[in-house]
């Protein structure tokens, strides 16, 4: 009976000893619980650079120029030439005779023919011709345009990164 007795103590002790823990705790920590816990909510940084970056800007510019401005008026030149074709043309008349009989012996029938005699000649000819010539013409002219030039510049630009965080800081109610 004994041995049960001290075992049923034990059970009794430990229980008792587990239901007078917390107060034991929290009597020994009186100090932390008076003080309060941090406030923990969620905060977002920023982060930012300067820097400076290139950039193509186009500036227009007027520009106005007195020029020398060229036109074309065309003028016909009429001339004569003097050219030299081949004709064929007749220079002469020549006697043929012809007889019946090559011989020459009696009787015989001779004829006389005329013939012409022909011949490629040059015959001088004035041929009439013309030329169209463009005869330039000059004049001032005042000009005016716009031109778009390109410049390089360097401008500020700033890169801002915003990132999550948790921000802790005391309570502000306590």
């Amino acid at each position: 009976m004994r041995v049960r007795g001290s075992h049923v103590h034990a059970r009794v002790i430990v229980i008792a000893v587990l239901a007078a823990a917390p107060r034991v705790v929290a009597a020994g920590d009186a100090e932390a619980v008076d003080r309060p816990l941090p406030l923990m909510e969620p905060a977002i940084v920023e982060y930012r650079w300067t820097f400076v970056a290139p950039e193509w800007v186009v500036e227009p510019r007027n520009v106005d120029v007195r020029a020398v401005i060229s036109s074309t008026w065309t003028k016909r030149i009429d001339y004569g030439t003097l050219e030299f074709p081949i004709e064929h043309r007749a220079i002469a008349r020549i006697p043929e005779l012809r007889c019946k009989y090559p011989d020459f012996g009696l009787p015989n029938e001779c004829r006389t023919t005329w013939r012409t005699v022909y011949a490629d000649v040059p015959v001088a000819v004035i041929r009439r011709d013309h030329v169209d010539i463009d005869v330039p013409q000059w004049q001032w002219r005042d000009a005016h345009t716009t031109v778009d030039v390109p410049r390089l510049v360097w401008k500020e630009q700033q890169l801002v990164v915003s990132l999550p965080a948790v921000a802790v800081r005391p309570d502000p109610a306590r």
